[in-house]
Protein backbone atom coordinates (compact mmCIF):
# COMPACT_ATOMS: atom_id res chain seq x y z
CA UNK A 1 0.00 0.00 0.00
CA UNK A 2 1.27 3.50 -1.14
CA UNK A 3 0.89 5.91 2.13
CA UNK A 4 -0.04 9.57 0.85
CA UNK A 5 2.58 12.53 2.07
CA UNK A 6 0.32 13.41 4.46
CA UNK A 7 0.48 9.94 6.65
CA UNK A 8 4.88 10.03 5.87
CA UNK A 9 5.17 13.17 7.27
CA UNK A 10 2.91 12.55 10.21
CA UNK A 11 4.68 9.11 11.09
CA UNK A 12 8.04 11.13 10.81
CA UNK A 13 6.80 13.82 13.02
CA UNK A 14 5.78 11.12 15.62
CA UNK A 15 9.38 8.92 14.97
CA UNK A 16 11.78 12.42 15.39
CA UNK A 17 9.87 12.92 18.49
CA UNK A 18 11.07 9.97 19.95
CA UNK A 19 14.62 10.13 19.52
CA UNK A 20 14.19 13.31 22.09
CA UNK A 21 12.57 12.34 24.70
CA UNK A 22 10.41 9.75 24.08
CA UNK A 23 7.03 8.32 25.60
CA UNK A 24 5.59 4.98 23.82
CA UNK A 25 1.83 5.08 24.31
CA UNK A 26 -0.24 2.07 23.34
CA UNK A 27 -3.14 3.33 21.33
CA UNK A 28 -5.26 0.30 21.18
CA UNK A 29 -2.42 -1.77 19.74
CA UNK A 30 -0.51 1.42 17.31
CA UNK A 31 2.69 2.41 19.10
CA UNK A 32 3.03 6.11 19.29
CA UNK A 33 5.78 8.08 20.74
CA UNK A 34 5.18 11.60 22.24
CA UNK A 35 7.82 14.02 23.85
CA UNK A 36 7.04 14.99 27.49
CA UNK A 37 10.01 16.40 28.53
CA UNK A 38 8.75 19.44 29.67
CA UNK A 39 5.70 17.58 31.66
CA UNK A 40 7.33 14.76 33.20
CA UNK A 41 8.16 16.38 36.21
CA UNK A 42 4.63 17.95 37.34
CA UNK A 43 3.11 16.92 40.10
CA UNK A 44 -0.01 17.10 42.01
CA UNK A 45 -0.22 19.10 45.37
CA UNK A 46 -0.63 16.76 48.37
CA UNK A 47 -2.35 19.19 49.87
CA UNK A 48 -5.21 20.08 47.45
CA UNK A 49 -7.40 23.46 47.69
CA UNK A 50 -7.70 26.50 45.82
CA UNK A 51 -3.61 28.68 46.10
CA UNK A 52 -2.22 24.73 45.55
CA UNK A 53 -4.01 23.77 43.09
CA UNK A 54 -3.86 27.04 40.85
CA UNK A 55 -0.06 27.19 41.65
CA UNK A 56 -0.13 23.90 39.84
CA UNK A 57 -1.98 25.08 36.82
CA UNK A 58 0.55 27.55 36.94
CA UNK A 59 3.36 25.47 36.24
CA UNK A 60 2.70 24.79 33.12
CA UNK A 61 2.86 27.14 30.63
CA UNK A 62 1.30 26.60 26.95
CA UNK A 63 4.35 27.16 25.02
CA UNK A 64 5.72 24.43 27.05
CA UNK A 65 2.93 22.05 25.58
CA UNK A 66 3.63 23.36 21.89
CA UNK A 67 5.28 20.52 21.04
CA UNK A 68 3.21 17.94 22.49
CA UNK A 69 -0.25 19.37 21.36
CA UNK A 70 1.06 19.20 17.37
CA UNK A 71 1.97 15.81 17.67
CA UNK A 72 -2.12 14.92 19.14
CA UNK A 73 -3.03 17.00 16.27
CA UNK A 74 -1.21 14.82 13.83
CA UNK A 75 -1.76 11.48 15.65
CA UNK A 76 -6.09 12.84 15.69
CA UNK A 77 -5.86 13.84 11.85
CA UNK A 78 -3.74 10.02 11.02
CA UNK A 79 -6.16 7.54 12.98
CA UNK A 80 -9.44 10.15 11.97
CA UNK A 81 -10.09 10.80 15.50
CA UNK A 82 -12.82 12.92 16.54
CA UNK A 83 -13.13 14.69 20.31
CA UNK A 84 -14.33 11.87 22.21
CA UNK A 85 -11.33 10.31 20.99
CA UNK A 86 -8.64 13.30 21.85
CA UNK A 87 -10.14 12.43 25.14
CA UNK A 88 -9.00 8.74 25.15
CA UNK A 89 -5.56 9.09 23.02
CA UNK A 90 -4.71 12.03 26.12
CA UNK A 91 -5.58 9.77 28.99
CA UNK A 92 -3.45 7.26 27.61
CA UNK A 93 -0.48 9.46 27.34
CA UNK A 94 -1.14 11.16 30.90
CA UNK A 95 -1.36 7.84 32.30
CA UNK A 96 2.24 6.68 30.71
CA UNK A 97 3.42 9.66 32.26
CA UNK A 98 2.45 9.03 35.46
CA UNK A 99 0.48 6.36 37.85
CA UNK A 100 -1.04 9.70 40.20
CA UNK A 101 -4.34 10.28 39.39
CA UNK A 102 -4.25 13.88 40.41
CA UNK A 103 -1.56 14.52 37.95
CA UNK A 104 -3.16 13.03 35.26
CA UNK A 105 -5.97 15.43 35.93
CA UNK A 106 -3.96 18.60 35.90
CA UNK A 107 -1.60 17.22 33.08
CA UNK A 108 -5.05 16.25 30.76
CA UNK A 109 -7.36 19.65 31.55
CA UNK A 110 -3.61 21.43 30.57
CA UNK A 111 -3.03 19.67 26.94
CA UNK A 112 -7.13 19.34 26.11
CA UNK A 113 -7.17 23.24 27.12
CA UNK A 114 -4.46 23.55 25.02
CA UNK A 115 -5.92 22.01 22.31
CA UNK A 116 -8.79 24.84 22.31
CA UNK A 117 -11.16 22.31 24.24
CA UNK A 118 -14.10 23.76 26.35
CA UNK A 119 -12.69 21.93 29.68
CA UNK A 120 -12.61 22.50 33.28
CA UNK A 121 -10.69 21.70 36.20
CA UNK A 122 -12.38 20.51 39.68
CA UNK A 123 -11.24 19.62 42.62
CA UNK A 124 -12.51 18.25 46.62
CA UNK A 125 -10.54 17.76 49.86
CA UNK A 126 -8.79 14.74 47.62
CA UNK A 127 -9.34 14.65 44.38
CA UNK A 128 -8.72 16.43 41.28
CA UNK A 129 -10.69 15.96 38.16
CA UNK A 130 -10.80 17.37 34.69
CA UNK A 131 -14.20 17.92 33.18
CA UNK A 132 -15.09 18.90 29.62
CA UNK A 133 -18.08 19.74 28.05
CA UNK A 134 -19.65 17.05 25.25
CA UNK A 135 -21.40 17.46 22.28
CA UNK A 136 -23.28 14.33 22.99
CA UNK A 137 -25.03 14.35 26.17
CA UNK A 138 -24.05 10.98 27.98
CA UNK A 139 -26.45 8.35 29.86
CA UNK A 140 -24.61 8.17 33.06
CA UNK A 141 -22.06 10.31 34.32
CA UNK A 142 -20.67 12.95 36.98
CA UNK A 143 -21.05 16.20 35.75
CA UNK A 144 -21.65 19.87 37.11
CA UNK A 145 -23.11 22.99 35.17
CA UNK A 146 -20.67 25.81 35.20
CA UNK A 147 -21.23 29.17 33.54
CA UNK A 148 -24.61 27.61 32.31
CA UNK A 149 -23.04 24.80 30.67
CA UNK A 150 -22.37 21.07 31.52
CA UNK A 151 -19.46 19.55 31.75
CA UNK A 152 -18.91 16.05 32.07
CA UNK A 153 -16.26 13.83 34.03
CA UNK A 154 -13.58 12.95 31.30
CA UNK A 155 -12.56 10.11 33.22
CA UNK A 156 -15.89 7.97 31.36
CA UNK A 157 -15.19 5.21 34.22
CA UNK A 158 -15.15 7.02 37.38
CA UNK A 159 -18.88 7.82 38.27
CA UNK A 160 -18.11 8.72 41.98
CA UNK A 161 -18.87 12.58 43.17
CA UNK A 162 -16.34 12.62 45.85
CA UNK A 163 -18.72 15.11 48.29
CA UNK A 164 -18.00 18.71 47.72
CA UNK A 165 -16.75 20.03 44.32
CA UNK A 166 -15.10 22.94 43.34
CA UNK A 167 -14.31 24.59 39.86
CA UNK A 168 -10.71 25.87 39.74
CA UNK A 169 -11.10 29.60 37.86
CA UNK A 170 -8.68 29.62 35.37
CA UNK A 171 -7.62 33.37 33.91
CA UNK A 172 -6.96 31.50 30.67
CA UNK A 173 -10.42 30.38 30.30
CA UNK A 174 -11.18 31.06 26.22
CA UNK A 175 -15.32 31.35 25.35
CA UNK A 176 -14.25 30.43 22.34
CA UNK A 177 -13.36 26.65 23.37
CA UNK A 178 -15.20 23.72 21.46
CA UNK A 179 -17.24 21.22 22.75
CA UNK A 180 -15.25 17.36 22.65
CA UNK A 181 -17.60 16.36 19.22
CA UNK A 182 -18.60 12.93 18.53
CA UNK A 183 -18.42 12.13 14.86
CA UNK A 184 -19.44 9.02 14.16
CA UNK A 185 -16.97 8.10 12.57
CA UNK A 186 -15.26 5.28 12.88
CA UNK A 187 -11.06 5.97 14.18
CA UNK A 188 -8.74 3.94 11.55
CA UNK A 189 -7.23 2.10 13.90
CA UNK A 190 -6.84 -1.74 13.37
CA UNK A 191 -4.11 -3.39 14.84
CA UNK A 192 -5.41 -6.37 16.88
CA UNK A 193 -7.70 -8.66 15.41
CA UNK A 194 -9.29 -11.87 16.01
CA UNK A 195 -12.51 -13.75 14.10
CA UNK A 196 -15.49 -15.07 14.98
CA UNK A 197 -17.82 -18.05 13.27
CA UNK A 198 -21.66 -17.08 13.13
CA UNK A 199 -23.95 -19.66 12.41
CA UNK A 200 -27.75 -18.67 11.75
CA UNK A 201 -30.73 -20.68 9.81
CA UNK A 202 -33.05 -19.21 7.42
CA UNK A 203 -35.99 -21.39 6.01
CA UNK A 204 -34.91 -24.57 6.03
CA UNK A 205 -30.84 -23.20 4.70
CA UNK A 206 -27.68 -23.16 7.29
CA UNK A 207 -26.02 -19.54 6.46
CA UNK A 208 -22.10 -19.01 7.87
CA UNK A 209 -19.75 -16.25 7.89
CA UNK A 210 -16.75 -16.14 9.13
CA UNK A 211 -16.44 -12.51 10.89
CA UNK A 212 -13.10 -10.93 11.52
CA UNK A 213 -13.00 -8.86 14.68
CA UNK A 214 -11.33 -5.52 14.63
CA UNK A 215 -10.18 -6.00 18.48
CA UNK A 216 -8.63 -2.06 18.47
CA UNK A 217 -12.17 -0.63 17.38
CA UNK A 218 -13.64 -2.77 20.00
CA UNK A 219 -11.80 -1.62 22.84
CA UNK A 220 -12.28 2.06 22.15
CA UNK A 221 -16.13 1.50 21.98
CA UNK A 222 -15.66 0.27 25.00
CA UNK A 223 -13.78 3.54 26.32
CA UNK A 224 -16.57 5.77 25.28
CA UNK A 225 -18.57 6.84 27.77
CA UNK A 226 -22.16 5.45 27.65
CA UNK A 227 -25.08 7.29 25.42
CA UNK A 228 -28.47 6.95 26.31
CA UNK A 229 -30.15 4.26 23.63
CA UNK A 230 -30.96 6.27 20.30
CA UNK A 231 -29.03 7.44 17.58
CA UNK A 232 -25.85 7.88 19.07
CA UNK A 233 -25.28 3.73 18.98
CA UNK A 234 -26.76 3.60 14.73
CA UNK A 235 -24.96 6.69 13.91
CA UNK A 236 -21.30 4.99 14.56
CA UNK A 237 -20.02 4.01 11.16
CA UNK A 238 -17.75 0.60 11.08
CA UNK A 239 -14.43 -0.78 10.33
CA UNK A 240 -13.13 -2.53 6.88
CA UNK A 241 -13.20 -5.49 8.51
CA UNK A 242 -16.64 -5.04 9.56
CA UNK A 243 -17.82 -4.12 5.99
CA UNK A 244 -15.80 -7.03 4.25
CA UNK A 245 -16.61 -9.93 6.50
CA UNK A 246 -20.40 -8.90 7.89
CA UNK A 247 -21.88 -6.22 5.74
CA UNK A 248 -20.99 -7.57 2.28
CA UNK A 249 -21.37 -11.07 2.87
CA UNK A 250 -25.11 -10.44 4.40
CA UNK A 251 -25.36 -7.80 1.62
CA UNK A 252 -24.80 -10.49 -1.04
CA UNK A 253 -27.27 -12.84 0.47
CA UNK A 254 -30.24 -10.60 0.66
CA UNK A 255 -29.65 -9.41 -3.06
CA UNK A 256 -30.65 -12.58 -4.16
CA UNK A 257 -33.92 -12.59 -2.08
CA UNK A 258 -37.32 -10.93 -3.82
CA UNK A 259 -39.13 -9.59 -1.41
CA UNK A 260 -38.51 -6.42 1.32
CA UNK A 261 -40.60 -8.88 3.57
CA UNK A 262 -38.12 -11.55 3.28
CA UNK A 263 -34.81 -9.80 3.62
CA UNK A 264 -36.46 -7.95 6.54
CA UNK A 265 -36.94 -11.72 8.05
CA UNK A 266 -33.56 -12.97 6.89
CA UNK A 267 -31.76 -10.24 9.28
CA UNK A 268 -34.33 -10.77 11.84
CA UNK A 269 -33.13 -13.93 12.12
CA UNK A 270 -29.19 -13.37 12.10
CA UNK A 271 -29.94 -11.18 15.12
CA UNK A 272 -31.96 -14.01 16.91
CA UNK A 273 -30.03 -17.06 16.06
CA UNK A 274 -26.17 -15.71 15.54
CA UNK A 275 -25.71 -15.09 19.24
CA UNK A 276 -25.58 -15.96 22.51
CA UNK A 277 -28.01 -14.24 25.08
CA UNK A 278 -26.76 -12.90 28.34
CA UNK A 279 -27.88 -10.04 30.58
CA UNK A 280 -25.97 -7.53 31.44
CA UNK A 281 -25.82 -8.37 34.99
CA UNK A 282 -24.92 -11.51 34.60
CA UNK A 283 -21.79 -10.35 31.80
CA UNK A 284 -21.30 -7.12 33.87
CA UNK A 285 -23.02 -6.96 36.48
CA UNK A 286 -24.08 -3.33 34.91
CA UNK A 287 -26.10 -1.94 32.24
CA UNK A 288 -24.27 -1.46 29.35
CA UNK A 289 -25.22 -0.95 25.61
CA UNK A 290 -22.86 -2.31 22.62
CA UNK A 291 -22.62 -0.71 19.51
CA UNK A 292 -23.39 -2.77 16.28
CA UNK A 293 -19.97 -4.19 15.66
CA UNK A 294 -19.44 -4.71 19.34
CA UNK A 295 -22.59 -7.28 19.10
CA UNK A 296 -20.92 -8.75 16.24
CA UNK A 297 -17.52 -9.60 17.85
CA UNK A 298 -19.46 -10.70 21.62
CA UNK A 299 -19.92 -13.93 22.51
CA UNK A 300 -23.11 -12.85 24.49
CA UNK A 301 -25.59 -10.52 23.78
CA UNK A 302 -29.09 -8.94 25.35
CA UNK A 303 -32.07 -6.97 24.07
CA UNK A 304 -30.64 -3.96 23.63
CA UNK A 305 -27.91 -4.84 21.82
CA UNK A 306 -29.68 -7.06 19.35
CA UNK A 307 -32.20 -4.09 18.69
CA UNK A 308 -29.54 -1.61 17.76
CA UNK A 309 -27.39 -4.24 15.78
CA UNK A 310 -31.14 -5.06 13.57
CA UNK A 311 -31.86 -1.17 13.79
CA UNK A 312 -27.99 -0.71 12.23
CA UNK A 313 -28.37 -3.50 9.44
CA UNK A 314 -32.27 -2.62 8.47
CA UNK A 315 -30.81 0.85 7.48
CA UNK A 316 -27.10 0.30 6.32
CA UNK A 317 -28.41 -2.61 3.94
CA UNK A 318 -31.79 -1.76 2.76
CA UNK A 319 -32.16 1.77 3.61
CA UNK A 320 -35.23 0.82 6.14
CA UNK A 321 -35.52 2.91 8.72
CA UNK A 322 -36.86 1.87 12.66
CA UNK A 323 -37.59 2.76 15.99
CA UNK A 324 -36.87 1.41 19.19
CA UNK A 325 -39.81 0.02 21.38
CA UNK A 326 -39.00 0.32 25.24
CA UNK A 327 -41.47 -1.89 27.78
CA UNK A 328 -40.77 -1.11 31.02
CA UNK A 329 -42.85 -3.41 32.78
CA UNK A 330 -40.57 -6.11 31.25
CA UNK A 331 -37.47 -4.19 31.05
CA UNK A 332 -37.25 -5.19 27.60
CA UNK A 333 -36.78 -3.46 23.76
CA UNK A 334 -37.37 -4.26 20.46
CA UNK A 335 -37.77 -2.74 17.45
CA UNK A 336 -40.37 -0.99 14.97
CA UNK A 337 -39.36 -0.76 11.26
CA UNK A 338 -40.64 0.83 8.00
CA UNK A 339 -40.87 -1.36 5.36
CA UNK A 340 -42.33 0.04 1.98
CA UNK A 341 -45.33 -1.29 0.64
CA UNK A 342 -46.06 -2.99 3.82
CA UNK A 343 -48.68 -0.14 5.30
CA UNK A 344 -51.62 -3.05 4.88
CA UNK A 345 -49.91 -5.60 7.02
CA UNK A 346 -48.81 -2.99 9.83
CA UNK A 347 -47.96 -3.69 13.24
CA UNK A 348 -48.53 -0.28 14.68
CA UNK A 349 -48.36 3.55 13.76
CA UNK A 350 -46.01 6.51 14.96
CA UNK A 351 -46.15 9.67 13.83
CA UNK A 352 -48.77 8.56 11.03
CA UNK A 353 -46.40 5.93 9.71
CA UNK A 354 -46.80 2.33 9.24
CA UNK A 355 -44.16 0.29 11.28
CA UNK A 356 -44.13 -3.81 11.78
CA UNK A 357 -42.77 -5.03 15.31
CA UNK A 358 -39.00 -7.13 14.90
CA UNK A 359 -38.78 -9.29 18.41
CA UNK A 360 -34.55 -9.91 18.06
CA UNK A 361 -34.52 -11.65 21.00
CA UNK A 362 -36.71 -14.27 21.18
CA UNK A 363 -36.13 -17.15 19.15
CA UNK A 364 -38.80 -17.98 16.03
CA UNK A 365 -40.33 -14.66 15.92
CA UNK A 366 -41.35 -13.26 12.35
CA UNK A 367 -41.13 -9.78 11.58
CA UNK A 368 -44.94 -8.59 12.65
CA UNK A 369 -44.53 -11.25 15.66
CA UNK A 370 -43.50 -10.50 19.61
CA UNK A 371 -44.28 -12.22 22.29
CA UNK A 372 -45.37 -9.45 24.39
CA UNK A 373 -48.80 -6.98 23.61
CA UNK A 374 -47.71 -3.79 22.05
CA UNK A 375 -50.32 -2.00 24.12
CA UNK A 376 -47.43 -2.44 26.89
CA UNK A 377 -45.09 -0.13 24.67
CA UNK A 378 -43.96 3.04 27.40
CA UNK A 379 -41.91 5.07 24.77
CA UNK A 380 -40.58 4.94 21.72
CA UNK A 381 -37.32 5.80 20.84
CA UNK A 382 -36.24 7.51 17.84
CA UNK A 383 -33.13 5.94 16.12
CA UNK A 384 -32.88 8.11 12.82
Amino acid sequence: MIQSGKHILTSLFLLLASFSYGLDVDFYGHDLAFNTQVISTVKAPFTINKRTVQTAITSIKPADLTLIKNQIEEASIQYNLDGLGTVLLTDKIVKKITGLKNTQSILKYRILQTLNYDVQLTYTRNTISCFGRLGQKPAASVYIIYRNKRYTNLNFSDMRTYGTRYVMSDNRYDPSAVAFDYSGVAPDIHAKQSFSHLTWSFQGKMYHLKALKNLSFSEYLSDLPQFDLGPAYVKMSHSEEFQQSVLSPLQGYIDQMHSNIQKANFLLKFAQSAFEYKTDNDQFGHEKYNFPEETVGSIFSDCEDRTILLAFLYKRLLGFESVMLHFEQEKHVCLGVKIPNRSNAYSFKYKNEAFMVCEPTGIGFDVGETGITLKNITEVIELF
